[in-house]
């Protein structure tokens, strides 16, 4: 038996123990970032689409004061005019136009943003006109104009009148507070128009993240006011992705992910709908600026985590090495160099151990003594290279023949030994014997012409006695038992001391 065979063995899958076990400590921190790095990913979004939705609320309700204060004078409009006198049938009194008008023009300034108030009877005519004069009969292009017929349910009338029907000429939002009889028909109304150019620039006044954007649509989806600025976008309509509902019948708040069809930016978006009013305030957060920061950090930790893994994997080979240096030294120490068996200092001290366990439990040990018959003329006929490889060939039938418990070296020169522990003296000289037969008839030695040399060896052999009490007695009897087989002729097997079993027993060598 090889001595390093087991050795080599288990210091391989140690080896290969100890890379699976780093690899899979690596696999699973790497795992375990991996996975925390994407919860944090989504959490990243989450916190900056709730932010845009909070920051649509706010610019929802913002917007939605200027509405709700052009409401307000609408009501006290309506509240100082005579209906039936002003927009039914309206009084051509200069004098009574120019009350109408100053009304009309004080009420104009109480809130910024607006481009002028109009009363219109019904036939949708300007009746009277706070800034713009020539305005006067002028016919209003608002949708409930064209059928008289008034929603009885809706109150306000809120429109985006573009600037090729506005007749200002400019992208106005006209927001109506009409009148109508008890059938619905249409007896007239007070008119806000809305500069949308006010709303622009009041959008613009908050600042921006870059490609972040800020946005006023109605509920058609028609674009009022857009921060920053686009004026290919202004006047355009847009629309949530597939699978949401229509800006008409979103709730009061949304959010979503959706691509610019402008410039194909991915953003989240936060959508608020204006109380009462059908405007939708819209945020949205550029997706690559919100990554930025967790892609920064994921890349620190993936470097760090790559450098980590290689330093941990430079350290586990040079920890390998060193442990193979080891180990070769270790079997330097322990082998014969030209048969790669034991040594003699390493099997005698397996043999020291083997002794010890059999003393303790009272189980039998045999060792057997091998030495190869006239080797000095093998050297002297072959030369010393034939010698070494019939030395190397006995060596491997040594190992052939014992078990995997037992142990076998070179003791030197050309002699070896074996250490058979749970074996007696009757297995001993059976596997001696069978060592013998196999040694004489072997062929695979040869010269250096490639010829088979032929060779047999001696063998002594003995077994634990009660009294012995190291490894040296028994090698003694063994070493006698060698030299009795080479003084009786040689290619035998004998025992020491004889026993009453064995001693008459016929040789297989006089045999044959």
């Amino acid at each position: 038996m090889h001595v390093f065979s087991s050795a080599t063995a288990h210091s391989a899958r140690r080896r290969w123990s100890l890379y699976a076990g780093i690899l899979l400590f690596l696999g699973v921190i790497g795992g375990w970032l991996a996975l925390d790095f994407l919860h944090e990913r989504a959490r990243a979004l989450d916190e900056m689409g709730r932010l845009a939705l909070h920051k649509s609320q706010l610019l929802s309700s913002v917007f939605g004061d200027a509405f709700l204060s052009t409401d307000y004078v609408l009501r006290d409009v309506a509240g100082r005019i005579d209906i039936e006198r002003d927009l039914v049938y309206p009084n051509t009194d200069p004098a009574h136009q120019s009350r109408l008008t100053a009304l009309l023009k004080a009420k104009l300034t109480t809130v910024s943003g607006l481009e002028d108030l109009v009363l219109f009877d019904r036939h949708c005519r300007f009746t009277a006109v706070a800034s713009r004069q020539q305005l006067l009969g002028f016919k209003s292009q608002q949708r409930f104009c064209a059928s008289r017929q008034l929603n009885l349910t809706e109150p306000l009338q809120i429109e985006y009148m573009p600037a090729e029907r506005s007749a200002s000429g400019k992208p106005v939002v006209l927001m109506s507070l009409p009148f109508s009889d008890a059938l619905g028909q249409l007896q007239g109304g007070v008119l806000a128009v809305i500069d949308l150019a006010h709303a622009q620039h009041w959008i613009e006044s908050f600042e921006l993240e870059p490609n972040d954007v800020m946005a006023i649509v109605d509920s058609d989806g028609i674009v009022l006011a857009r921060n920053p600025p686009l004026a290919t976008a202004l006047g355009k309509p847009t629309s949530p992705p597939p699978g949401y509902p229509s800006f008409a019948q979103m709730g009061r708040t949304s959010m979503f992910w959706a691509t610019s069809p402008l410039d194909r930016r991915e953003r989240i978006f936060g959508l608020s709908r204006l109380a009462r009013f059908p405007f939708v305030a819209m945020v949205g957060f550029d997706k690559t600026r919100i990554l930025t920061s967790w892609q920064h950090r994921a890349w620190q930790f993936l470097v760090g985590f790559a450098v980590l893994a290689v330093v941990s994997v430079l350290a586990l080979r040079a920890h390998l090495t060193a442990l193979r240096q080891g180990e070769a030294m270790r079997k330097l120490a322990i082998t014969d160099e030209l048969t790669g068996v034991a040594n003699r200092r390493h099997l005698i001290e397996v043999g020291a151990q083997e002794v010890a366990r059999a003393r303790r439990y009272q189980r039998p040990l045999s060792v057997l003594m091998v030495d190869i018959d006239h080797f000095k003329m093998v050297n002297d006929r072959w030369g010393h290279a034939t010698g070494d490889r019939v030395i190397q060939m006995m060596a491997r039938l040594l190992c052939a023949a014992i078990r995997q418990q037992d142990s076998g070296g070179r003791l030197g020169g050309e002699e070896f030994a074996a250490i058979l522990p749970e074996t007696g003296l009757a297995g001993a000289l059976t596997l001696a014997e069978r060592l013998r037969a196999r040694a004489a008839e072997c062929l695979d030695a040869h010269d250096d012409f490639g010829m088979p040399v032929r060779f047999t060896v001696s063998i002594g052999v003995a077994s634990l006695m009660p009294d012995d009490t190291s490894l040296d007695m028994v090698l003694q009897r063994a070493d006698k038992a060698l030299y009795l087989a080479k003084s009786s002729g040689r290619n035998r097997v004998e025992v020491m001391p004889l026993d009453p079993l064995v001693q008459n027993r016929p040789n297989a060598a006089d045999a044959g």
